[in-house]
């Protein structure tokens, strides 16, 4: 399970400006991003494919639905708000799939995106994910065109080794 640092308090603080009805989680961890998203929304799922994760947050999350799988794989339906704080470091995910998100740090965030796009409400629904200045920004701006997707950056953190992004997408 990945337990809270400061991408999960940055992506909580950059959720905070969206509201609707519908939110998701994808890679819910600790549960801490998907807790916080029930301010804003009347429904929140998180998903994860960790049991272990998903034991954590059923023994302390309430009002979260919460799902096993890959990413989005088992949902249907539309959401106002997809968000994601997938690992997004370069690496071989087998040495840490927590933090590692393939050889370019983008694979999983890339991934995880392509799972939601079905999910995502076409007139106003929008997805937030966070992005590391150590990996490959190119590929995720050559995939988010695309798919004719937009993206806008509505958040950066200055961390000591590293810069945070937290990137809207939409239709």
């Amino acid at each position: 399970m990945y337990v809270p640092a400061e991408d999960t308090l940055f992506l909580m603080e950059c959720t905070k400006q969206y509201r609707g009805t519908w939110a998701l989680e994808m890679g819910v961890g600790s549960g801490a991003v998907a807790q916080s998203l029930l301010s804003n929304f009347k429904n929140v799922v998180g998903t994860d494919i960790d049991l272990a994760s998903l034991a954590y947050c059923r023994g302390k999350e309430e009002g979260v639905m919460l799902v096993c799988c890959d990413a989005a794989s088992a949902l249907r339906g539309k959401f106002d708000l997809v968000v994601a704080n997938p690992p997004y470091l370069p690496g071989d995910p087998q040495a840490d799939a927590t933090v590692h998100g393939g050889l370019a740090g983008i694979e999983t965030t890339i991934h995880f995106i392509e799972s939601a796009l079905p999910l995502l409400s076409e007139k106003e629904g929008k997805m937030l994910v966070i992005v590391s200045s150590l990996a490959n920004s190119t590929a995720l701006d050559k995939f988010v065109q695309e798919k004719k997707l937009k993206k806008r950056v509505v958040g950066e953190k200055a961390l000591f080794y590293e810069r945070l992004y937290a990137v809207e997408l939409t239709f």
